[in-house]
């Protein structure tokens, strides 16, 4: 073996003075390393298989199954027969006018909170309004300001989420009534329903198609001819004003607050407050079409009172009853049969109702 240093060769492994067999060989003559050492550095775990990490899903939800399953302690049994009576019984459909009428009812007291809440913006508004006037004479105290900026907030912030869910509960029982008013009367709207929920939603058509809408189907629940022209009722009308009339007033609400002065300012304030008690006169109105035209597609038998006996009077002679019937023996009879069958137009319990 030559040094690749000074270039001597070196004395064979079984000279005397020669390194032993396997050792790190040094040149005997300048010392310099004869073999190279090469470092390997490994990881603690690189002797063992990695395992492959598995992508964990998101989740998605409890398990959804078509049917009623059947669960077993033993996965190897096979499932349950039936009994007698059969199979579990299938959940009867839905009625239509029962899920028109529960959606009413749930609309009527989210219009209602919506109500209150405007009602109470109003107030919010035109308390600040009254500090404005008030604070250009004098200076006003910390307190009625903090109370007023945190009231006008807090509406401000629970009255449109309720505007909204109002609104979608709204389009929801029209689609409903809409359904039920047309299997009725075996018609179609004019409308499809996205055309109404679109025509509600844009600038412009909000102010006429939803009251077309409930004006039409008044006209359908109402059964009245299909070819005459629909005409609102009163309480569609009041509806239809208080809604064009709280839209208007908000949009001008909006666009007056973009001012930078002052009078601006106190405009928009006072503004706010108007159209806070119009937006609660179209809430009282929602309630108000919303009974009115469930009544007219899915009315409700409700106990009207309870009859009572005021008075038993004796019979009166009827020429047309026979002359047995009108003889003092016959005459009580004929008054107890008509006292247990319930009365009629002449004596009895009929006669009078409490």
């Amino acid at each position: 073996m030559i040094c690749p240093r000074c270039g001597r060769p070196q004395p064979p492994s079984d000279a005397p003075g020669a390194p032993r067999s396997g050792a790190t060989r040094f040149c005997v003559h300048c010392g310099r390393v004869l073999a190279g050492v090469r470092w390997v550095a490994l990881p603690p775990d690189a002797l063992r298989p990695r395992e492959t990490r598995q992508t964990r899903r998101p989740y998605a939800g409890p398990p959804r199954y078509g049917a009623t399953p059947r669960w077993s302690l033993w996965g190897w049994m096979p499932a349950p027969d039936p009994g007698a009576d059969g199979g579990l019984p299938l959940p009867p459909p839905r009625d239509p006018e029962d899920v028109l009428r529960r959606t009413a009812d749930v609309l009527v007291r989210v219009a209602t909170v919506t109500l209150v809440l405007a009602g109470l913006g109003a107030v919010a508004e035109l308390w600040r309004y009254g500090l404005l006037v008030a604070s250009r004479n004098t200076a006003l105290s910390a307190a009625p300001l903090a109370v007023s900026d945190g009231l006008v907030t807090l509406v401000g912030l629970l009255a449109p989420v309720a505007a909204l869910a109002t609104g979608a509960l709204f389009l929801r029982w029209l689609h409903l009534g809409r359904e039920i008013a047309g299997a009725y009367t075996g018609t179609r709207p004019a409308r499809r329903i996205w055309a109404v929920v679109v025509g509600s939603v844009l600038p412009g058509p909000n102010l006429t198609v939803p009251g077309a809408a409930l004006t039409e189907l008044e006209h359908t629940a109402s059964a009245l001819p299909a070819d005459a022209r629909p005409w609102p009722s009163p309480t569609v009308r009041r509806w239809w004003v208080a809604w064009d009339a709280s839209v208007v007033l908000g949009v001008a609400a909006v666009l007056r607050g973009l001012g930078a002065s002052t009078q601006a300012l106190a405009d928009s304030v006072l503004l706010h407050a108007v159209a806070d008690a119009a937006a609660a006169v179209a809430a009282w109105a929602t309630v108000r079409v919303v009974m009115h035209l469930t009544e007219l597609l899915a009315p409700e038998l409700r106990p009207a009172g309870r009859e009572s006996v005021l008075g038993v009077g004796p019979a009166r002679s009827d020429p047309a009853d026979p002359p047995a019937a009108r003889d003092g023996e016959g005459s009580a009879p004929v008054a107890e049969d008509r006292v247990a069958a319930g009365g009629g137009r002449r004596g009895g319990v009929g006669t009078e109702i409490g």
